[in-house]
């Protein structure tokens, strides 16, 4: 599939999975070729196409004065800007990494300007010689609203996957192999404490994060 939809509670490891687990394997060729794709990663913001062209600029050749003005023109915009900026020729491929997917729908007043960047997308997506290939991050809690899209919402049900917090024991492991693999050790005690502070709680991983960089 050119669309992998990556859904879970905030806090569970969505953008973690993503960024340290999945783009790492594809760029060791985890999918045959993946090692030569070009990644991009952006969060929509309020306004998702100017993000989108800054996520784009820096793998762009030969491009235009404005990546913005083409792909504002019509649907099928972006699907031509990426055949002129990618590198390569038409064997060229691009992986955008869509973090914060949700945002789409806080942020975005303006359902024309959302469904316009959302069909750009699909337009994208579904050429059958399209470069592209779009995985997505999304808050569990708005995993109704790209259902209420079509064709969108046959995309999310065809290919999402869900991410769960961790348990006790996931949790222990986050603490300690990363730790491993830099030869230094833990404290059992401090390992316990910090399991007893975020154990069962919303936003464990971003506040375990914080303390382990500390």
């Amino acid at each position: 599939s050119r669309f992998l939809a990556v859904v879970g509670p905030s806090g569970s490891g969505k953008s973690s999975l993503v960024k340290a687990g999945l783009l790492p394997a594809l760029r060791q060729g985890a999918v045959p070729g993946s090692e030569s794709w070009f990644v991009a990663e952006m969060t929509p913001g309020s306004h998702p196409l100017e993000e989108l062209e800054l996520a784009l600029l820096p793998i762009a050749v030969d491009s235009p004065p404005s990546l913005l003005e083409p792909m504002q023109k019509e649907e099928r915009g972006l699907l031509r800007t990426l055949r002129r900026i990618l590198p390569g020729g038409g064997e060229t491929q691009l992986l955008l990494v869509i973090d914060q997917f949700e945002e789409l729908f806080t942020l975005v007043a303006d359902d024309e300007r959302r469904l316009f960047f959302l069909n750009s997308l699909l337009a994208a997506l579904n050429d059958p010689h399209s470069p592209s290939r779009v995985v997505v991050t999304l808050r569990a809690d708005f995993y109704d609203r790209p259902l209420q899209i079509q064709p969108l919402a046959s995309l999310f049900k065809q290919h999402t996957e869900i991410v769960l917090p961790l348990d006790r024991e996931e949790l222990t492991g986050a603490i300690r192999e990363p730790a491993r693999r830099m030869g230094v050790g833990v404290e059992e005690g401090a390992v316990r404490a910090m399991l007893a502070d975020v154990a069962d709680q919303p936003g464990a991983l971003p506040l375990l994060q914080y303390t382990l960089t500390e």
